[in-house]
């Protein structure tokens, strides 16, 4: 749960997604093979889950929008901050959902970049990269807080 929620940063959704997995790992629990790593499959479902929670809210959002053009201005004001506000303000909510889920598997559930590769469905240097990013982007966060809470020097 706490992976969803992670990802879709919504309640809501992350249970659907969580309920969404499992749900796919019944229907195909006869294909599972016996050596395989159930942890790691379920990840890949959920992971997969979230994106299309992720895709439904903004296809959502972009219906709403277009509903709304002739209110545009005023609607789309609000619905921004609505939409902002639902965000956390953690450091997290800055990443990308893909940067968020290979630093989740790799800090949280000690995942090595390969194995996120598979969870993820691309190569383990396209997982590195995001690992690196996610870094960096946190490290810059940082940085600018410090800054922020740094006293001023009279000179």
């Amino acid at each position: 749960m706490s992976f969803a929620l992670s990802l879709v940063g919504n309640r809501a959704e992350a249970e659907d997604a969580c309920q969404d997995m499992v749900v796919q790992m019944l229907k195909h629990w006869d294909r599972v093979e016996v050596n395989k790593n159930l942890k790691s499959w379920a990840f890949t479902i959920l992971y997969r889950k979230c994106l299309d929670q992720l895709k439904k809210r903004r296809r959502f959002l972009n219906f709403f929008r277009r509903a709304t053009a002739d209110f545009s201005a005023a609607l789309e004001e609000r619905t921004g901050n609505r939409l902002e506000e639902s965000i956390s303000d953690s450091a997290l909510s800055q990443l990308r959902p893909a940067e968020r889920t290979c630093l989740f598997l790799w800090a949280r559930e000690g995942y090595s970049s390969e194995e996120i590769a598979g969870i993820m469905g691309c190569s383990p240097g396209t997982v590195r990269v995001h690992l690196f990013q996610a870094r960096r982007k946190l490290k810059k966060l940082m940085e600018r807080g410090n800054e922020k809470k740094a006293p001023v020097s009279s000179g």
